[in-house]
């Protein structure tokens, strides 16, 4: 049980925003940063706070828009967000870090360790594409992440959101997100939408779908683990086997032959061991 775990709550300025995160655990153990997905919040790393600060130093962010956290004035996007995690480790201060990122905040870990590549020590992800065009989206997610780059139809959502009539059609609609419902604490999923930034899920949406990090890998200094679901539509084997051709050192690679998407979720107990194997 978590409940019992010290958990410090944070908050900072960032350009003008208010940024949310926790953190647990003894500062004087390695920092690991805990980076959540889209929809999402820090709230989805519950279970690992146990296992996980008993080695670490945690540091879980509530990205600009999502969770307690407001948006940025500016743009929400993948690099706006990653010089957010830089603000959190200065402000820490924190000479170099760990990263773990699910999913979208994968994402953010990569682009982050390619633009500070000597702030980061090791660098571990699971589910994260590099490249849209590359990773097998499945249809219906991809097509609602385009519904939700358009303003209007975003705030829509949240006022349908707010009224408690929206989750049983979405569950319908979205495997993913029926997953995730059926995964968190009872009405973690809809507490964290509701609160979404209608601005920050349209620009970071719209950002995910221009995805592009071909490039930046090669930037990355730190030894990478790269934790996949073989039945990952996301992150495919064959994408994977891609993607670590564009790193100067090749990344560590796990596969859960019978895992998804959302292992991160499904299954925290074997992806915190992982985390620990690779870091420690």
């Amino acid at each position: 049980m978590t409940e019992y775990i010290d958990i410090e709550h944070h908050y900072l300025d960032y350009e003008g925003s208010r940024i949310h995160f926790v953190t647990c655990g003894n500062s004087s153990n390695p920092p690991l940063f805990l980076l959540h997905s889209f929809y999402m919040s820090w709230a989805i790393f519950r279970p690992y706070l146990r296992s996980l600060s008993n080695h670490f130093y945690l540091v879980a962010l509530d990205f600009p828009g999502f969770g307690k956290s407001e948006e940025l004035l500016g743009k929400n996007n993948t690099e706006s967000f990653a010089k957010v995690v830089e603000r959190v480790r200065i402000f820490l201060g924190l000479p170099k870090i760990n990263l773990f990122g699910f999913s979208a905040g994968g994402i953010v870990a990569l682009k982050y360790a390619a633009a500070l590549p000597g702030n980061v020590g090791k660098l571990s992800e699971q589910g994260a594409p590099y490249y849209f065009a590359e990773h097998r989206v499945l249809a219906k997610d991809k097509i609602l992440l385009r519904v939700m780059v358009y303003p209007a139809i975003a705030r829509a959502i949240k006022w349908v959101v707010n009224r408690k009539i929206f989750w049983p059609l979405y569950r319908r609609v979205s495997r993913n997100l029926d997953i995730l419902m059926g995964l968190l604490p009872p009405g973690q999923l809809e507490k964290d939408v509701a609160v979404l930034g209608a601005r920050a899920v349209c620009e970071w949406g719209l950002d995910i779908l221009k995805l592009d990090l071909r490039r930046e890998l090669k930037r990355i200094e730190c030894p990478v683990l790269v934790i996949s679901g073989g039945r990952d539509p996301y992150l495919t084997v064959g994408s994977i086997e891609k993607m670590v051709d564009f790193f100067e050192s090749a990344p560590s690679v796990e596969i859960v032959t019978d895992g998804d998407h959302e292992l991160t979720l499904k299954n925290p107990a074997l992806v915190a061991q992982k985390i620990l194997s690779f870091c420690l």
